[in-house]
């Protein structure tokens, strides 16, 4: 499985997130916490910056080098504040049919769409379900389509759903389009009897809201006796004022009373983990700027 990472809140070199903290999301590359995998198929981020040019463009980087090893990662994470991010690590079975290109990494963002989507999970018996889902996205959206995941078909299911993906979003809109796509995905795998579990773990950001979510179908149903994701995926987030190097340890300070900042990842960044919360199951952590505060929420996914 996948490794991502979402933020927002106040501006934070991308190497904290990235390099510096005790279990960094490059560190997870070769040292995961919670996973018994490497993820060595690739990385990508979307970096919000609102004193750049265009601010509501994000910065995006992707490679499919061995991400740890990335020089010139390593050069842009010195240099990159931002005040919203989404990252990911690409994990693939080892399987020669996999395909590691530019195309299959995260986060996806179409042009002229404002939205970027990150995933940690997989389909069951995606081949089956994609022409299907076909129907219910748009062919300007499904033009845009260059890989050859899963993900980025549910990428383009909540792209297609978006009143008007050229407009700015609101929040309501976005988490709308994300359980219609859910419950697409529902229904088309109920027409085709597909009863094996699947992870839709997500981050989707615009830079001004961001929701990830911790999300299953039908989950502890395998086509083995024993699977080797024999329990739900993790997603923490931690909440506070300021991320970084404080009182010689990594950790969010401030506190979630008066939190402005929130830090969301497959699995804790810091050695002390008391301060990370997990996502509820079948639930989605929204944040968002609503009335000059950022408001944050766990939202049930009813799908």
């Amino acid at each position: 499985m996948c490794r991502l990472l979402g933020y927002m809140g106040t501006p934070v070199l991308l190497k904290h997130f990235l390099f510096d903290s005790d279990s960094s999301l490059l560190k997870q590359t070769v040292a995961p916490q919670q996973l018994g995998m490497l993820n060595l198929a690739g990385f990508g981020a979307a970096a919000w910056d609102t004193t750049s040019f265009t601010p509501q463009r994000p910065f995006t980087y992707r490679n499919t080098q061995i991400p740890l090893y990335d020089r010139n990662l390593q050069a842009l994470s010195r240099k990159v504040r931002a005040n919203a991010l989404v990252a990911h690590l690409r994990g693939v079975a080892p399987d020669s049919n996999a395909q590691i290109n530019d195309q299959n990494l995260h986060p996806f963002l179409f042009d002229g769409v404002g939205l970027a989507l990150a995933h940690n999970g997989d389909l069951a018996s995606f081949q089956d379900m994609r022409f299907d889902l076909l129907d219910h996205i748009r062919p300007s959206v499904a033009r845009c389509i260059q890989g050859s995941t899963d993900s980025e078909w549910i990428y383009a299911l909540i792209v297609s759903t978006l009143p008007d993906v050229s407009a700015p979003l609101q929040p309501v809109d976005i988490l709308r389009a994300i359980v219609t796509a859910l419950t697409t995905i529902r229904c088309v795998r109920d027409r085709h009897g597909i009863r094996r579990e699947s992870s839709i773990n997500l981050v989707v950001c615009d830079g001004k809201t961001l929701i990830a979510t911790r999300f299953a179908f039908d989950f502890g149903r395998y086509d083995q006796p024993f699977s080797a994701n024999n329990k739900y995926l993790s997603q923490w987030y931690t909440l506070g004022r300021d991320y970084g190097y404080h009182d010689a340890e990594w950790k969010m300070v401030g506190g979630a009373g008066s939190a402005d900042s929130v830090l969301v990842a497959s699995e804790p960044l810091t050695r002390d983990v008391s301060t990370w919360i997990e996502v509820p199951e079948y639930s989605a952590l929204v944040v968002c700027d609503q009335e000059d505060r950022r408001q944050i929420q766990i939202v049930p996914l009813d799908v």
